[in-house]
């Protein structure tokens, strides 16, 4: 080690010049180490129990790529007051490098298996960050994301039209960096000044019910572009109609629930959103459809199963919603719909897939179903007493009810599975 102690930049300019490999004191705890000509770095010295440790601070040269005199002596005063304050500097730069190499994927896939422990329906999460937010940002280093990145994600499915998925995702975003905060690879949350006005906005009960005009307008539109609207789909959503079960829990249903022979759907508690049991009587139409959506399964295990490759046997939760979009005119795929909006001019008022339970529960009350059957029929919680002594299953009743509901809503279902016209 040289004992001159250069103090000027033109000092340390002629030495890394020279380029003889040395080191060289500059200041208590600074040092300049050249390597070769034209390269030098600084290193910050220190010792701690009792072992010397030496840490680069930055190579040495003009701003921006380099770091003259002047900011080497300010790094060193950051550096002497970690170590003042019982910090060690260079398992503090290790441990920055490491949060800064870690991307938004990186530490999704950490919070996503925690979710998956804690939560029943884990996969809505999973797929809000697949979609939503991991193709924006998942990977830039997590410790680098700000305000507004966030913005911009929500921004972005606030303007495809889908103000609640918009909700979900400002939700799942101030989970996701809470779980990197917790880790200590973000200090703030760059989503969690965020609030529901800034996404989807406040979310208001929907009353949205189809008349049976539209229903009929509805079949007859997607008969005509079958191509764009699957079979299967259509077929799902005759369905969703008649046996007022929740979207999911028919998208993914597999086939050993089924006794079509008897007719009757058992729904287990973990797959009810309720978490409570049902045994569902099947209209003799109910039967038929699944019949047929048994052969189109082609020996799935699935009565719908994944359409592409995919890490779960059923099609995603996001297919029938998508698919009905598209028939109004709204994708969100960046194609855009691939038939534009021809439900509208067919006097069909915009709807959602969940709209379609309301319907067969309006539809019921017009059929003038008593209340108390009805409500069972959408497996609906009971509270009070009621809950706790009532607890006749109403299945004949039921059975009756959903017979009914088949009847009407077959008359605008086309019974023939040609796909071609």
């Amino acid at each position: 080690m040289s004992k001159s102690l250069p103090t000027t930049d033109a000092q340390i300019k002629s030495l890394v010049t020279a380029g003889n490999p040395s080191l060289h004191k500059v200041e208590r705890n600074l040092y300049l180490r050249v390597t070769k000509p034209g390269t030098g770095f600084w290193v910050f010295q220190y010792t701690l129990a009792g072992k010397p440790h030496r840490m680069t601070l930055g190579r040495y040269g003009r701003r921006p790529e380099g770091m003259p005199l002047i900011d080497a002596r300010e790094a060193l005063i950051k550096s002497r007051a970690q170590f003042r304050e019982g910090i060690d500097p260079l398992s503090e730069k290790r441990r920055t490098r490491a949060a800064i190499s870690q991307t938004v994927d990186d530490v999704a896939e950490l919070w996503l298996k925690e979710v998956k422990k804690s939560i029943t329906n884990h996969h809505i999460p999973e797929r809000i960050y697949r979609k939503e937010i991991s193709p924006l940002i998942g990977k830039m280093s997590i410790a680098r994301v700000t305000g507004l990145d966030i913005n911009n994600v929500l921004n972005t499915v606030k303007d495809s039209g889908r103000p609640c998925t918009a909700n979900d995702t400002l939700t799942h975003l101030k989970q996701l960096f809470h779980s990197a905060n917790k880790l200590g690879l973000i200090s703030v949350n760059p989503a969690l000044s965020f609030k529901i006005s800034d996404a989807g906005g406040a979310e208001k009960s929907r009353e949205r019910a189809l008349s049976k005009e539209e229903i009929a307008a509805f079949f007859s539109v997607a008969r005509k572009y079958r191509i764009n609207f699957t079979r299967e789909n259509y077929l799902a959503v005759a369905l969703l109609l008649v046996l007022l079960v929740r979207k999911t829990e028919l998208t993914s249903a597999p086939w050993r629930e089924f006794d079509l022979d008897a007719g009757v759907w058992h729904l287990p508690a973990e797959r009810a959103k309720t978490k409570v049991a049902i045994a569902i009587p099947l209209p003799h139409q109910a039967i038929e459809w699944l019949k047929e959506l048994k052969i189109r399964a082609s020996g799935s295990d699935y009565v719908f199963p994944s359409r592409r490759k995919s890490s779960r046997p059923y099609i995603s939760d996001d297919t029938l919603n998508t698919a009905l979009a598209n028939l109004f005119g709204i994708s969100t795929r960046k194609t855009g719909s691939t038939t534009g909006d021809v439900l509208t001019p067919a006097g069909i008022e915009h709807f959602v897939v969940h709209d379609l339970r309301r319907t067969g529960r309006t539809l019921m009350s017009y059929l003038k179903i008593y209340p108390h059957v009805a409500e069972k029929c959408l497996n609906h919680n009971r509270g009070g007493k009621q809950k706790i002594y009532d607890r006749w299953e109403y299945f004949e009743e039921r059975k009756e009810a959903h017979q009914k509901l088949a009847d009407l809503i077959a008359l605008y279902v086309d019974i023939t599975s040609a796909d071609t016209a």
